[in-house]
């Protein structure tokens, strides 16, 4: 008798964990589903393409910046040369 409701214990566990797998790759598999529409659709693609623009629009930016101030910077580097005296002794 005990070993009848073992079994049938085990089965309901058994049962849980299964039904609890199933609901996962379930939620998974939707999940997939709904992240390619999104992918797929205009809205997103729009997006993509927008940040992409700002994206390279700052990079250009900011290596205009960087150049000037390596030039800025060897400029002073050439005047401090100039500027100071030598002391010969």
């Amino acid at each position: 008798m005990e070993r009848k409701k073992d079994n049938e214990e085990e089965k309901k566990k058994e049962t849980i964990e299964e039904k609890t797998d199933k609901w996962i790759y379930k939620a998974n598999d939707y999940i997939d589903e709904a992240a390619d529409k999104i992918h797929e659709s205009k809205t997103y693609k729009k997006a993509d393409q927008s940040m992409e623009k700002a994206t390279k629009s700052i990079f250009r930016k900011a290596g205009k910046l960087w150049g000037k101030s390596e030039r800025y910077l060897k400029k002073q580097k050439t005047e401090d040369k100039k500027s100071k005296p030598e002391n010969d002794e």
